[in-house]
């Protein structure tokens, strides 16, 4: 029953959080301290209650949530809210939940082989995040035109906008980046990818508008949506309760199909 509380009671922090992040792409760090200082009271009885076994599970579950956000993080991959949320919820859910339930034994697919419940998480979020990518390449397909040959792994996240519609859409309030950073150099404009893309503001489209006067851009540039990584991450959560570890459940099914029809 303890473990069904402090889920529940992780799902406020964790919808508000993705709320902020959908409307400002900025998540507070206060969030996070409130979240773990709210729930603290669920770790100290569950420390009490589990002893020396539990604080070895916490202790590994801190360190392995916090190596693979940091690691995300400087692969440009998360943001540093998404980075500290997983590290948050390894803290807080350091042993993967099985609960019963009206009869089912929740995860619904079995509990994944690894059991670190933010590994869980991060892989169903990377599974729900791989669903836009496919969206933005079929956009891209529908207003191809022949320069996106040139980069044609853009299509995947970014797609091209013209510099003089920037203004205008940051008017409107949506949340654009610029996918490279451009470095004059010689005379000539070089662009460099960005990673997590760069923030567009009107002082950057001064500047590209101005490299557009001067013959230096061709009046289009990859912008991507700079979607907000918490609304997966909190998706993910609750498939890692209900569901369990995604990934893993697929990668099985292939394989015993796989197995299957070489045994035939």
């Amino acid at each position: 029953m303890i473990e069904v509380l402090k889920l529940a009671a992780c799902l406020p922090f964790l919808l508000y959080s993705s709320y902020l992040d959908l409307e400002t792409r900025r998540v507070p760090n206060r969030i996070w301290k409130l979240m773990l200082f709210s729930l603290s009271g669920f770790l100290i009885y569950e420390i009490v209650e589990g002893g020396i076994l539990f604080m070895l599970q916490l202790v590994f579950s801190f360190f392995s949530s916090f190596f693979l956000a940091y690691l995300l993080f400087r692969l440009r991959v998360f943001g540093g809210a998404d980075a500290k949320a997983l590290i948050v919820i390894g803290t807080l859910v350091p042993v993967y939940p099985v609960l019963d339930f009206y009869g089912y034994t929740f995860p619904l697919l079995g509990f994944p082989p690894v059991g670190l419940f933010s590994l869980t998480v991060l892989e169903n979020s990377v599974l729900l995040t791989a669903i836009i990518p496919l969206g933005i390449f079929c956009y891209n397909i529908l207003h191809f035109t022949p320069d996106m040959l040139k980069k044609p792994f853009y299509m995947l996240f970014a797609y091209r906008i013209n510099i003089r519609d920037m203004r205008r859409l940051l008017e409107k309030g949506r949340h654009i980046r610029l996918t490279e950073r451009f470095e004059l150099n010689n005379g000539k404009l070089n662009p460099f990818f960005a990673g997590r893309g760069i923030n567009v503001n009107q002082n950057m489209i001064s500047r590209l508008e101005a490299h557009e006067e001067h013959g230096l851009l061709d009046g289009t540039v990859w912008v991507t949506p700079g979607l907000p990584f918490m609304i997966p991450i909190t998706a993910s959560f609750v498939l890692a309760v209900i569901l369990g570890d995604l990934i893993y459940y697929f990668l099985t099914e292939v394989l015993t199909w796989f197995y299957f029809l070489i045994g035939k």
